[in-house]
């Protein structure tokens, strides 16, 4: 039987394990966000180092900082970007009902979003001799 050699005490290979729960991605799907093959992140994870080009697409992908991935301590001041920042600033002045108010309307936004692109990808890529 094949000995699991994944180094997973390595801080980046614990944040990369963290994201896969929290995103509910596999490795395949990050090495499909990373433009690598699914070898590529198996040695990520037996070896404990991330290419630089991969931790940017996963990072700016999944919505986490660059330093976080990389298994650095990230505060709210050094781990979020401006515009987080502001937003985090603002949500936290609201009482609980209506943070999840809030929170409710960007998930309905999301939805709406999704299927907006949905649609429109649907139509751009109809098969030529489709228009009426």
């Amino acid at each position: 039987m094949k000995e699991n050699n994944h180094q997973t005490d390595h801080p980046q290979i614990k944040r990369l394990s963290e994201l896969m729960e929290l995103k509910g991605i596999s490795k395949a799907e990050m090495a499909r966000i990373a433009g690598v093959s699914p070898q590529s992140v198996n040695n990520w994870f037996s070896r404990g180092t991330v290419g630089k080009s991969s931790v940017l697409k996963l990072s700016d992908a999944l919505g986490v900082s660059v330093g976080w991935l990389l298994g650095e301590e990230v505060d709210e001041e050094n781990g979020l970007r401006p515009r987080e920042l502001k937003m985090l600033e603002l949500f936290r002045q609201l009482p609980d009902t209506e943070q999840d108010r809030m929170i409710d309307l960007f998930q309905l936004r999301l939805k709406e979003l999704d299927e907006y692109m949905e649609k429109y990808l649907r139509g751009r890529y109809k098969p030529v001799g489709d228009e009426l």
